[in-house]
């Protein structure tokens, strides 16, 4: 079986070679933390939300995307915005080396989005198969970008799509980075 990845995007300000849950970031790096914290306007309760499953805070994990950083670019192309029609690298990560760590995919499928608590029901254990099975882009997620178009907003990347969320710190040293403009590296 070819190898399965899982991607993160990578900071424009990025340097070194590990990445950290944004918590981390807060002790480590807080210059850093200062400007990623700044995603989270209008949504601070997820700073203090729970993960069931990884015993840890919403921001003491590291999230990456199960779809190829490609499929987003050219969906919210297709649909019509033009925000993120910039030049921005991805790290590219095996799942088999997510598995290192303790991680679980976050399925996003909850209904009550006014809800600040995460069903342990919308969480299940990483498996190849499974995020290869969900890497495509969710009918929901496409739905959702398309009002966000209608509504003249920018939409959440993962608004409506699962994350795989992984507890530590990850070298990514090894790691080769994507751009989500070009499709020839789109290839699982």
């Amino acid at each position: 079986m070819p190898k399965t990845y899982v991607y993160h995007a990578k900071r424009p300000d990025f340097a070194g070679d590990r990445l950290y849950p944004l918590n981390t970031l807060r002790g480590r790096l807080p210059e850093v933390y200062a400007g990623a914290v700044k995603k989270y306007e209008g949504r601070e309760w997820l700073l203090d939300a729970k993960v069931p499953i990884l015993n840890a805070l919403w921001n003491d994990v590291i999230h990456f995307s199960l779809m190829h950083p490609f499929l987003i670019c050219e969906t919210l192309s297709a649909i019509g915005f033009e925000h993120h029609k910039y030049s921005r690298e991805w790290f590219e990560v095996p799942v088999a080396d997510v598995l290192a760590f303790p991680s679980i995919i976050y399925k996003n499928t909850r209904k009550n989005r006014s809800s600040r608590i995460f069903p342990e029901s919308d969480f299940e254990p990483v498996r190849e198969e499974r995020v290869l099975e969900l890497s495509g882009m969710p009918e929901r997620n496409l739905a959702y970008y398309r009002e966000c178009f209608a509504d003249k907003t920018i939409p959440l990347i993962w608004g409506f799509a699962p994350h795989v969320l992984l507890k530590g710190e990850l070298d990514i040293s090894g790691y080769r980075t994507v751009n989500w403009m070009e499709p020839e590296k789109a290839g699982r």
